[in-house]
């Protein structure tokens, strides 16, 4: 990937707490292929002190050049993989503890959703049951652009091996999920995950049987469970007051899945009134309809360039009830067709199959 890959940006992007633990592990996965860290924190912008026991503060341009400049500097695309090997459930602090002391894996996995934005605002979980299986499906709330893939993968390899620990070894997923093309090394998956790995997906996801959801963790405990579950919610008020309305904002339309609300509820929501929440937007130098605007035209770009779902459904899922309206609005602000974006994206793949060689499922 090319370190000037061009950076999502518009209004809505949150402040961006890195978990110092996460921070040591990449800096030393990095590291470890040659990269000077000193030079990639400064190509970043990052000039903050780093420890394990400390947090620190990015914002969204800092957090995707480090990322970004993490795997030009290391020439390693699969370095998302094999930094999700190396978070173990310690490093994911009061999260991984509240975990494991839950009474069972299903609200082991409950409190892992809720608090996830304590670890992470640009993605949420959610748990799915259908028949006898789970899926514990990965959301992006805003549009991650070329770092997209490596989130995916290192969230979804320390999730496998959070769900390994819960369920003391019992657990072995049936399928792994991914809504983006397979890469060139998508062979090298099956060292992560000993199962099924589907590219190209609806959803990024995780599915094992519902059985595994009534295993006790290895430290239940209801008291501890309670005291922590209590230190993570007031983590998770904290970060929520730290962040900009229109952050806020951005977060609740990345859950919406098709139904975009109007002003007035997203002023009940946030417990204000519709002019308030016009003056306070209009403080942060945007307006509802431009949030609106901008993470539609993000999440259409995203999902042509990096599913394969039907355009009828990136429109629904965009909250358009008629597809044609999607396709006049886009060809608005890009002057074509999301037909052709599509067909630039396959071509694109193609080619690059072509140079790689044969693909893998």
């Amino acid at each position: 990937m090319h370190p000037n890959s061009a950076l999502p940006s518009g209004p809505g992007y949150p402040q961006i707490i890195l978990p110092g633990h996460y921070v040591q592990q990449l800096l030393a996965l990095v590291k470890s292929r040659g990269v000077d860290t000193q030079t990639l924190l400064h190509q970043a912008g990052i000039n903050q002190p780093l420890t394990a026991q400390h947090d620190i503060r990015v914002n969204w341009p800092q957090f995707y050049q480090l990322l970004q400049h993490s795997l030009a500097l290391s020439n390693e695309p699969a370095l998302g993989l094999y930094l999700g090997s190396q978070l173990s459930i310690s490093t994911h602090g009061l999260l991984g503890l509240v975990a494991l002391s839950s009474a069972d894996v299903q609200q082991a996995l409950q409190l892992i959703c809720r608090f996830m934005a304590t670890k992470s605002p640009l993605i949420s979980l959610r748990v799915q049951q259908r028949r006898q299986q789970v899926g514990l499906l990965l959301n992006q709330l805003y549009p991650l652009g070329a770092i997209g893939p490596f989130m995916a993968e290192t969230v979804l390899v320390a999730l496998h091996q959070v769900l390994q620990v819960l369920t003391q070894q019992q657990y072995q997923p049936s399928q792994i999920h991914f809504s983006f093309t397979p890469p060139a090394y998508c062979a090298l998956y099956q060292v992560f995950f000993p199962c099924k790995v589907l590219f190209s997906q609806a959803e990024t996801a995780i599915y094992f049987d519902q059985r595994h959801l009534a295993i006790t963790p290895p430290m239940s405990d209801s008291n501890v469970q309670q005291q922590l579950s209590a230190q993570c919610e007031q983590q998770l008020q904290q970060l929520q007051q730290g962040q900009t309305l229109s952050g806020a904002i951005q977060l609740l339309l990345g859950r919406t899945k098709g139904r975009i609300p109007d002003i007035k509820q997203v002023a009940a929501e946030f417990a204000m009134s519709e002019r308030t929440l016009r003056r306070r937007l209009a403080n942060e130098h945007t307006h509802y309809q431009q949030l609106v605007s901008h993470w539609r035209q993000q999440m259409a770009e995203h999902y042509l360039k990096n599913t394969t779902l039907p355009i009828q459904q990136i429109a629904y899922l965009l909250g358009y009830a008629d597809p044609a309206n999607f396709g006049r609005a886009f060809r608005q602000q890009h002057g074509v067709s999301p037909q052709t974006i599509r067909q630039i994206r396959m071509n694109a793949q193609v080619n690059a199959n072509l140079t790689a060689g044969p693909a893998h499922e």
